[in-house]
């Protein structure tokens, strides 16, 4: 989502990282354990070869990722510093959807920083009146209702060319689906290459403008917008 004005401002080079990766971390309920959500390191796998991919199409800067990914936070645990500079200068949120993602409150206040920065399009760029600086990913399929404010921003999806099949296997499979099907392969290889197009499709049409956010804000973000359903 995130707020776009239409005014044109200048492309200075001097922002974070392409892209924040958003993810279930822990398993609620798991026997209490804490564990983290990603057994066999898919999502570490995933992170690897989509910021990869992004720094092959992304202008490199000295000093400058082409991805975020936190691999540190647990349940119940406060923000870092890392963390909440992380979701204030990277200029997208990839979010990956599963059961578990949308009954994560630390994936929400997550997306709702980046839904509180401001956007604005690059000049001479044509940027759809409903893109925003955050992209969600089918991870694993679900058959519960996504709330309102996953609903309200286009999931992506892969395009037809050159493998009409792969769209089909990704929304059926989600991406840790083709990653975990050997015959799937070369649908994963086309989502992973196609998200990071568009990653930097957004990249360089627009820019997501820097916001400092302290930890008590992004606490009470998430109050709000629970209270408010």
């Amino acid at each position: 989502m995130g707020r776009e004005e239409g005014c044109a401002v200048d492309d200075d080079g001097d922002r974070g990282p392409p892209f924040f990766l958003s993810y279930a971390h822990v398993a609620d309920g798991l026997a209490g354990t804490g564990e983290v959500l990603d057994p066999g390191g898919y999502v570490s796998k995933f992170f690897r070869e989509l910021a990869q991919n992004v720094a092959l199409i992304t202008p490199p800067q000295a000093g400058r990722p082409a991805g975020f990914m936190d691999q540190g936070m647990r349940g119940g645990e406060d923000w870092n510093d890392e963390l909440l500079h992380a979701v204030g200068t990277c200029q997208i949120l990839v979010a990956l959807l599963s059961a578990s993602y949308l009954e994560s409150r630390w994936c929400r206040m997550e997306w709702h920083a980046f839904s509180l920065r401001t956007v604005r399009r690059i000049p001479g760029t044509k940027v759809s009146p409903r893109r925003g600086c955050i992209v969600p990913v089918i991870w694993t399929p679900f058959h519960a209702a996504p709330p309102e404010h996953i609903r309200l921003v286009q999931t992506f999806s892969p395009e037809p060319d050159p493998e009409p099949q792969a769209n089909r296997h990704y929304q059926a499979n989600g991406v840790i689906g083709l990653m975990k099907m050997q015959r799937l392969t070369e649908s994963y290889e086309i989502v992973a290459w196609q998200l990071a197009m568009h990653i930097a499709d957004v990249y360089h049409s627009q820019r997501t403008e820097q916001r400092r956010f302290e930890a008590a804000e992004l606490r009470s973000v998430l109050e709000d917008d629970c209270h408010a359903h």
